[in-house]
């Protein structure tokens, strides 16, 4: 049971009241799953886009096909199911583009995964793979009463170690999510950067989300075990300058030498966003599919002499 059961099963939950409407985006040319999803709901408006994923070979008629829904429906909730070959990225930027963006309120972004094939290695090397774990806000295991319980928990481990974390990790089975999880739209906030073990002995400030505007983020500090970190969440608004970037967090800015402990970030570059990972002396950029925001994570020991007033000013001048 994949994403078309899990459709289906939301579909047979929906609250009477509410008018949905489904986006089914078929790789093939002949749609199947409009045919499951009448069997489930025959009151619920469904418009298919065959022929490949809908952002890249088709957008125009995904603007059209959601202009017509919202039109001669005016549904409380489009569900879009893209194929699973394609491009979520391109998917969510379109959404989020004009006439489309004052149309829409985008909700959750929810991902299923086979526990028993997710850690395969020749799986994680995929890049539709890790683009659809990236993106999702919330990463679900499916099919969790086929899968053994250490499996499921390998799959917990690797999931919560994800970064940007996801707002809600969790399994199922017969497809059936969670109605409000498709409401489910805060933003994903560490309540610490250091593992379960020392949380019982960590103290730690709380980013104030609602507080973020553009050049003005919120910073959260946490302290545990000998190690001290500071996390910053960014406005979608702020657009880093990737070299500035470099420069400031790579090995001769900010932290040289090995007086840190992590360094991780996502930052919005132009249009994309890309990854940033510094381990010692390496630093590793590379585009990411996560859309929500810019932020950064940095761990340091203790002791280390580090004004992180002064590391955001520096930071702040990467911003365009």
């Amino acid at each position: 049971m994949g994403k078309t059961t899990a459709i289906a099963s939301l579909l047979s939950r929906k609250p009477d009241e509410e008018k949905w409407a489904i986006l089914v985006n078929e790789f093939g040319n002949v749609p199947v799953d409009q045919i499951v999803f009448k069997d489930n709901a025959s009151d619920v408006l469904i418009r298919e886009i065959p022929g490949g994923c809908m952002c890249c070979v088709a957008n125009i008629p995904m603007k059209k096909a959601i202009t017509d829904v919202l039109s001669l429906a005016k549904p409380d909730r489009i569900l879009i199911e893209p194929t699973g070959l394609g491009h979520p990225a391109g998917i969510f930027d379109e959404l989020n583009e004009d006439p489309l963006d004052k149309q829409l309120d985008i909700g959750s972004i929810i991902c299923l995964a086979d526990p028993r094939f997710a850690l395969d290695p020749r799986i994680q090397k995929v890049d539709i793979f890790n683009d659809q774990i990236n993106l999702a806000d919330i990463l679900i295991a499916s099919k969790s009463d086929l899968v053994s319980s250490k499996d499921l928990k390998k799959f917990y481990s690797w999931a919560h170690d994800l970064f940007p974390p996801k707002l809600i990790i969790s399994n199922i089975s017969n497809g059936n999510i969670p109605l409000e999880y498709l409401d489910n739209k805060k933003h994903i906030v560490h309540d610490s950067f250091f593992s379960n073990d020392h949380k019982n002995h960590a103290s730690s400030t709380t980013l104030e989300i609602e507080k973020i505007s553009p050049r003005r983020p919120s910073r959260s500090i946490n302290e545990s075990a000998g190690y001290i970190g500071s996390g910053w969440i960014f406005s979608k608004k702020d657009i880093f300058d990737l070299e500035g970037l470099r420069r400031c967090l790579g090995p001769f800015g900010l932290f040289q030498g090995n007086n840190f402990e992590r360094i991780k970030g996502v930052f919005r570059v132009g249009q994309g966003w890309v990854l940033l990972d510094r381990i010692n002396g390496e630093l590793s950029i590379k585009p990411i599919t996560y859309r929500r925001d810019s932020r950064l994570e940095v761990i340091i020991p203790q002791n280390s002499k580090i004004s992180w007033d002064q590391t955001e000013k520096k930071i702040l001048e990467c911003i365009n």
